[in-house]
């Protein structure tokens, strides 16, 4: 059995987790569609690909395994002084694969090839000094380490795209010599695991919060309940840590005694109540103050590694899609209009930006669910379209963010888990409307969508694709329409804990 560095950053995550994944991964939960994955390792392949383009003179190993290190070596014989996917397999069975090998002088230098903007420490320098490791094992002299990285000021003009201009290449000997002998511990450590036969029985990630916690967590930690003090906002540290050695897990099983944070103990509270805390006087407050017009608004965009369109940069998240609902007064019937960009082009999105100046008015508050995002997409669109500049700031002027009743605590609810994601609100203000059976149901999802269609040489299947889409942004901005609704109602009574 193998040992790479994929296998390696599992470990690095969950030592438990890693053992599953070598020996039963089809018992681990997946944490995104496949379709998602796969987009992103293609990303990441056409990124490497726009690397090599730095070395001319380099040759890609073919082959996997035991084959790609014997080809690596022919080739090396032959004389070759670049490689791309170079491959070693030590006598303790660790696996190498470097993205690009130079030859420099009686050694060589090691490059990875990463799709962010910048040198992560927590993983990017653990990989190299695996990688470093494990050549210098199989006998290769390391003499450099490498990482090349996106340039995050680089703006795409043509269609051609310089890879010097687009990249960043940052030596990190010094990084990764600070952290080698961890990692070879690490790796000595993982091979015992890996090599025993019985499946472990506990997860180290039982004592870090929800956000530290493997996909394998519910596998190790069966007693733990679905929802639980990890779901409690900002729960971590020393709080998190006396409730685990007292054996406290449902957040009902928290004594009144222990010391929350207001918002922690609001989410508590309602919790041991099994009753919803609604505050009308808030939440009347906060509608109060808007103008109708309402303009209920939701985007959905794609960030890829490789900018799409002239004047935007490596991830910039780029619209593609908007749905709008409108509600002219208090008891009208909300108005619908919406916009699909068809390709890639950058008309196809000022025609988007067109029908959007032409759907917003002047007056009226426009109504969305995180403002942090539509406000930056709204600065973004403004910058590519300067004619339409004015009409984005005035807008981001007139934002209001409907989570900020939930994010407040003016409506708490056991059902919402803690969350105030609409996608956890809404099943339990407007039961009437689901995600659940919509062919795309998530965000990530809908982006790989819409760039594989308009991206790909492939379009079959565009016009079912088109009206999916459709269907997932118009559910977003009919929620909210519908949340407002519920809201409007709380606001004339108040049911407190």
């Amino acid at each position: 059995m193998l040992f790479s560095k994929s296998d390696y950053l599992k470990y690095r995550i969950c030592p438990s987790y890693f053992w599953l994944w070598k020996h039963e991964p089809d018992l681990i939960p997946d944490e995104s569609s496949e379709e998602v994955r796969d987009n992103k390792f293609e990303q990441g392949n056409q990124v490497e690909a726009i690397a090599r383009q730095m070395f001319p003179s380099g040759k890609l190993v073919e082959g996997y395994n035991v084959q790609a290190q014997a080809n690596t070596k022919e080739m090396i014989a032959d004389g070759v002084e670049v490689l791309f996917q170079a491959t070693v397999i030590t006598d303790n069975n660790l696996l190498a694969m470097a993205d690009i090998l130079e030859k420099d002088g009686d050694g060589w230098i090691l490059y990875e090839v990463k799709s962010s903007g910048e040198v992560k420490k927590d993983t990017h320098i653990p990989d190299m000094a695996f990688q470093k490791i494990a050549f210098e094992r199989a006998g290769y002299t390391i003499k450099e380490t490498r990482i090349i990285h996106l340039n995050k000021e680089f703006v795409r003009h043509g269609e051609v795209i310089d890879p010097k201009a687009y990249f960043v290449v940052e030596t990190v000997d010094d990084t990764v010599a600070a952290i080698q002998p961890e990692v070879e511990s690490q790796i000595t450590l993982a091979l015992e695991n890996m090599a025993q036969t019985d499946e472990p029985t506990a997860c180290p990630c039982r004592l870090l919060s929800r956000g530290k916690h493997c996909p394998a967590f519910f596998r190790f930690n069966p007693d733990i309940p679905d929802y639980s003090i990890y779901d409690i906002a900002r729960m971590q540290g020393k709080k998190l840590a006396e409730l685990i050695d007292n054996d406290i897990f449902s957040t009902v099983d928290i004594p009144d005694s222990f010391s929350l944070t207001a918002n922690q103990a609001i989410q508590v509270a309602v919790d041991k109540s099994g009753q919803p805390l609604i505050n009308g006087d808030k939440i009347r407050e906060e509608l109060d103050q808007l103008e109708y017009p309402l303009y209920f608004i939701d985007y959905e965009s794609v960030n890829p590694a490789i900018p799409m369109l002239d004047n935007t940069r490596p991830h910039q998240q780029i619209v593609f899609q908007y749905s709008l609902h409108i509600l002219d007064t208090p008891n009208a019937e909300p108005r619908h209009t919406e916009f699909l960009c068809p390709n890639n082009s950058v008309e196809s999105l000022k025609n988007l930006v067109r029908q959007m100046r032409q759907g917003i008015a002047g007056t009226g508050n426009v109504i969305v669910w995180n403002k942090t995002f539509e406000r930056g997409r709204n600065i973004e669109l403004g910058q590519l379209f300067p004619e339409y500049e004015s009409f984005f700031a005035d807008i981001n002027s007139r934002i209001y963010d409907l989570k900020d009743v939930f994010s407040k605590n003016y409506y708490v609810d056991p059902g919402f888990r803690g969350s105030n994601s609409i996608k956890d609100v809404l099943p339990v203000l407007v039961p009437d409307l689901s995600y659940k059976d919509l062919a795309i149901g998530k965000g990530d999802l809908a982006s790989v969508r819409w760039y594989e269609i308009v991206t790909g040489e492939d379009s079959s299947g565009a016009e079912q694709v088109f009206a999916d889409l459709l269907e997932y942004c118009k559910l977003d901005t009919q929620a909210m329409v519908e949340i407002y609704k519920v809201l409007k109602g709380a606001a004339v009574q108040e049911r407190a804990l």
